[in-house]
């Protein structure tokens, strides 16, 4: 089982990372491999919807970048994990650049729509909000969880947690640690 996450702060070590390994250590203790990218410390150029990747399933992105390292892993893993501090009311535009650059699994071959992935895996969204209104966090969830369910990575579970403020919150919450390495546990059971 290899597990990939998608850091969406331009926080090495912010709220954010330290759910992702919070969630790392329960998918390792139940025998999974982790990978996570920031892309943040990345080079990875807007898409430019230049459609080449759209030619056939085995088409990928034409832009050089660093994005071509994330897809090679999103292609093998067994899980995705989307993860995310909230801006202005949705995820970060690190994130959405990822995000728009996923389009490159989509394939028009053949006139019709479709996903040149093969197989099913598991999902799972991290999302962190420094004020204390909860509804925003849930939203932004849910947003995650759909680019995950149709990328055919089947949710399994969210974190969507408000009220971290300052960077070392989340390592100073066990509770919320603890819910996080059940869900690394859980996305990586079979």
């Amino acid at each position: 089982m290899e597990i990939v996450a998608i850091c969406g702060s331009p926080r090495e070590q912010g709220n954010t990372a330290t759910l992702i390994e919070a969630l790392f250590d329960g998918a390792r203790e139940a025998g999974a491999e982790t990978t996570r990218f920031d892309p943040a410390k990345m080079s990875i150029q807007d898409c430019t919807a230049g459609d080449e990747c759209l030619v056939s399933a085995e088409a990928s992105c034409r832009i050089d970048d660093d994005m071509q390292q994330i897809y090679a892993a999103l292609r093998r893993a067994d899980a995705w994990v989307l993860a995310t501090p909230v801006y202005h009311g949705h995820v970060t535009g690190i994130l959405k650049c990822v995000i728009d650059r996923l389009y490159a699994f989509y394939t028009t071959e053949g006139g019709e729509w479709r996903l040149g992935l093969s197989g099913r895996r598991r999902g799972a969204a991290i999302v962190v909000q420094a004020d204390t209104e909860r509804e925003t966090p849930r939203r932004v969830a849910e947003y995650l969880e759909s680019i995950l369910s149709a990328y055919n990575a089947d949710p399994v579970g969210c974190i969507a947690e408000s009220g971290l403020t300052r960077p070392g919150d989340a390592a100073a919450n066990p509770d919320l640690l603890a819910r996080a390495k059940g869900l690394g546990r859980e996305l990586a059971s079979s």
